[in-house]
């Protein structure tokens, strides 16, 4: 039987020929304040050690010495510090020189690629930097480029500010539904992106979920990414029991055909994870662990959480089947989220922006400083009747913008003024043109009026099931809120048709809506 290779450590040699292979920084001595304490990008994660699933972080620079390449120029990057590293190699916080902006390079070990395996994990690195970047989605990581220098492969992708939700968890514990929700909806938004590419990522767990300052969730880690093409020449792992244990999907266990839904499973058992502050199952082996994925009933987190609304039990059971097809679609699952989102009573306000669906709330433990604090003069606008909201837009523009204001209102008016006169009733058939033309034609031919043919049904729109369209008549309303939810949305707002059925509340009036303690979505 043949040894295998043994895999190369990392060391201080390691690094030193990391460092001579590069240039020295020529007048580009600035170097950006450096925080506090470390920060360790999450996805280091991916350079955990295979043996303890450990990941190797940056020391505290008290605590080692300088390191040799710190200050130097790799290509167009100027190298700053380190964030984390393992057996593959290191993440290393750098500056585009060109663009000045931060990113993080995944640097893959020398020795590594030119160890017996060599050109496969050179493949298996550029095969999970082209998967990431043919994704351009916010819920997703971005992959700026993938180069060499001096024999080293790099990765420059996009730096996150914030945490894995590895980390928040650790921190924090479990989190409400309310936070938890937002997040798990993003990435099953991003989910729903790379499943339309054909693309399984096939490690979906916390530690490969990002969360921003703002609270959006990222997908991170493409390591293991499956390609829907059965010609793919990388794909390593399309016979192999691939994935973390705690989250793994039982048709992989079994290495059987795997599609999307192996993602949805583990999600679900993520989102069970971030709800209750623990896996799904767990024993002390990790073998026990794969035969309860494989065996036992799903678990019920109604019994972890007795106030969890019944529809998350449910969808949390549907993402955890053991057969694929029960399983909801990406696109279905972050629909739900959504609906759970809007239908909770989140313990602080909250924003929602590009790239998902977060709730802008300071975690646990983890204050946003980016925050100013409101003082006791802060006007709540949001919370005024209209015309004061109105008045106080007015103060606040300057003379200018009221000229260029009344301009654009006058042209408005006079537009509409044209529209109504210009409207006049349509002009009558001349029948002995049309006798003429068609002499057999009955009477009435060609003198009807075309204006009360009735107008082609318009297209319906696809909603989720358990919406209230169909279901409840707002006839009678212009807004619509969940009984449960702060917000009240429009009833044309795209968001509306995701409140529950059994949660529908309808407004007649905005005002009605504020008096029953809702406020404007935003």
């Amino acid at each position: 039987m043949d040894t295998p290779p043994k895999t190369p450590k990392a060391g201080l040699e390691d690094e030193k020929a990391f460092s001579e292979t590069l240039l020295t920084d020529h007048g580009l001595t600035d170097q950006p304040d450096q925080p506090d304490q470390p920060y360790r990008h999450p996805e280091s994660a991916r350079l955990a050690d295979a043996d303890t699933g450990t990941t190797q972080p940056a020391p505290p620079a008290a605590a080692t010495t300088q390191r040799p390449w710190i200050g130097k120029i790799m290509g167009h990057f100027k190298l700053l510090r380190l964030i984390g590293e393992g057996t593959m190699g290191l993440v290393i916080q750098a500056e585009d020189i060109h663009l000045k902006r931060i990113v993080a390079l995944k640097v893959l070990r020398k020795q590594l690629a030119a160890a017996g395996k060599g050109k496969s994990a050179v493949d298996q690195f550029l095969r999970e930097a082209r998967a990431a970047a043919a994704l351009e989605h916010p819920n997703i990581v971005r992959v700026y480029e993938i180069d060499q220098h001096g024999g080293w492969w790099y990765i420059a992708m996009e730096m996150i500010t914030g945490n894995s939700l590895q980390e928040i968890l650790k921190a924090a514990g479990a989190l409400p539904a309310a936070r938890a929700c937002p997040i798990i909806a993003d990435v099953a938004t991003g989910l729903q992106a790379a499943h339309e590419l054909g693309m399984i990522h096939r490690d979906i767990k916390p530690s490969n979920i990002l969360v921003t300052r703002n609270g959006h969730g990222k997908i991170s880690d493409f390591g293991l990414v499956r390609v829907d093409d059965p010609n793919d020449p990388f794909d390593t792992y399309a016979h192999q029991s691939v994935g973390t244990p705690f989250y793994i999907a039982p048709e992989m266990i079994r290495r059987q055909t795997i599609g999307p839904a192996v993602d949805i499973y583990s999600l679900g058992a993520t989102l069970y994870h971030l709800l209750t502050g623990r896996p799904p199952y767990t024993a002390e082996k990790m073998e026990d662990v794969l035969r309860q994925h494989l065996h036992a009933e799903i678990p019920n987190l109604q019994q972890v959480l007795p106030d969890c609304s019944p529809s998350l039990v449910v969808l949390v059971q549907r993402m955890m089947s053991k057969e694929p097809h029960l399983r909801p679609s990406a696109a279905e699952a972050a629909a739900m989220l959504h609906a759970e989102s809007i239908a909770l009573f989140p313990d602080a306000a909250g924003i929602s922006g590009p790239g998902g669906s977060s709730v802008t709330v300071p975690w646990q433990g983890m204050p946003d400083k980016t925050r100013p604090p409101l003082s006791d003069s802060t006007i709540l606008m949001s919370d005024a009747p209209l015309w004061k909201r109105l008045g106080y837009f007015l103060v606040r523009i300057s003379t200018l913008w009221r000229v260029v204001l009344t301009i654009v209102l006058l042209l408005v008016l006079g537009g509409l003024a044209f529209r109504l006169y210009s409207i006049r009733k349509p002009p009558s058939q001349d029948r002995r043109l049309v006798s003429r033309l068609f002499p057999q034609a009955p009477a009435d031919y060609g003198t009807g009026n075309t204006e009360m043919m009735s107008a082609p049904p318009s297209l319906r729109t696809e909603v989720p099931g358990f919406s209230w369209v169909g279901k409840v008549d707002a006839s009678t309303c212009r807004y619509l809120a969940s009984r449960s939810g702060r917000y009240f949305y429009p009833i044309d707002d795209k968001r509306a048709v995701l409140i529950r059925a059994d949660q529908f509340v309808g407004y007649q009036t905005a005002e009605e809506a504020l008096q029953d303690g809702k406020q404007p979505a935003p």
